[in-house]
């Protein structure tokens, strides 16, 4: 039987952050877990469209109970000060959504110094999740939910030597953003062994939107090409409601297994899905989390 909307448990009670959350997969999210009665943090990076999307959700759910922060997740500095008033404001943390991203962007380096695909989609969520392990770890059955991307296949291989294109080298828009997600199920999966091995209550997921609408693409729409590209896409990419039900039934359903990967089934709804191999492979998985602690100075379930 599939999974729907109406099965969101009751989540009164419940502290959730979702990357992300002012637009797209984010947005929606938000928007159905505080229909749920959970208090949702809203990291993000834009304050006035932060302010616009609480309060568009706050018009439709009048007694929805949403809280901005500020986070840029390209910023190491930004996710400790995010961390920071997080833990001075809440006590738990029920669910963390490693949601927000960026897609097939032109080159950047982030003020750190790493390319910004690498640093937002990923380095940023693998070093948030470990500054609040704690807070999920003091809160029973927490969970972890890495949002991944059907294009992770473009990431297959991860090259340890140029791992964030250090100044552009080998690089490129689709497979920078592809590698970033194959690197958040790479996350995913290890966190989720650590987690086991060490004997840790909190739960790691992963999930993807499947073909939906969102508005990262259009933001990258910079180019004749592209645009009429995505304007043909629009007419068979399903709502984004559709692409955040992975998502959601990743951070709320109750059955759900550490280690599973959610993504849209053949009747939109969401269900497990399998990743292909080499996001499974272990000695990536774990030189990928070795590295991403020596960059981040984050240290967690080892």
């Amino acid at each position: 039987m599939s999974w729907k909307l109406e099965d969101i448990p009751d989540l009164t009670g419940k502290v959730m952050i979702v990357t992300g959350a002012n637009s797209g997969l984010g947005f929606e999210t938000t928007k159905e877990l505080a229909r749920k009665g959970a208090k949702v943090v809203m990291g993000c990076r834009n304050p006035q469209r932060a302010d616009t999307a609480k309060q568009k959700i706050q018009n439709e759910i009048p007694d929805a109970d949403l809280d901005i922060i500020l986070l840029d997740l390209a910023s190491q500095k930004s996710v400790e000060n995010f961390a920071h008033q997080f833990k001075q404001k809440y006590n738990r943390l029920d669910a963390l959504i490693n949601n927000a991203g960026i897609m097939a962007a032109p080159y950047s380096e982030t003020v750190d110094g790493f390319e910004n695909h690498f640093a937002t989609n990923y380095l940023g969520h693998f070093a948030l999740t470990g500054r609040l392990f704690d807070l999920l770890e003091a809160t029973p059955n927490a969970r972890v939910v890495s949002v991944s991307s059907l294009a992770y296949f473009f990431g297959n291989k991860i090259n340890f030597d140029n791992l964030y294109y250090e100044h552009r080298k080998g690089y490129g828009r689709w497979r920078a953003y592809g590698r970033s997600k194959m690197e958040m199920l790479l996350f995913a999966y290890e966190m989720q062994r650590r987690l086991t091995r060490t004997g840790k209550s909190t739960i790691s997921l992963a999930a993807h939107p499947g073909l939906a609408q969102t508005n990262i693409m259009p933001a990258q729409a910079n180019n004749a090409v592209t645009k009429k590209l995505l304007t043909w896409l629009s007419y068979i990419l399903k709502p984004t409601i559709y692409g955040a039900m992975p998502l959601i039934r990743a951070a709320t359903d109750q059955k759900v297994k550490g280690g599973e990967y959610f993504g849209p089934s053949k009747d939109r709804m969401p269900d497990v899905v399998k990743s292909n191999k080499a996001s499974h492979n272990l000695d990536t998985a774990k030189k990928l989390w070795k590295i991403s602690e020596e960059l981040t100075g984050i240290y967690y379930l080892d």
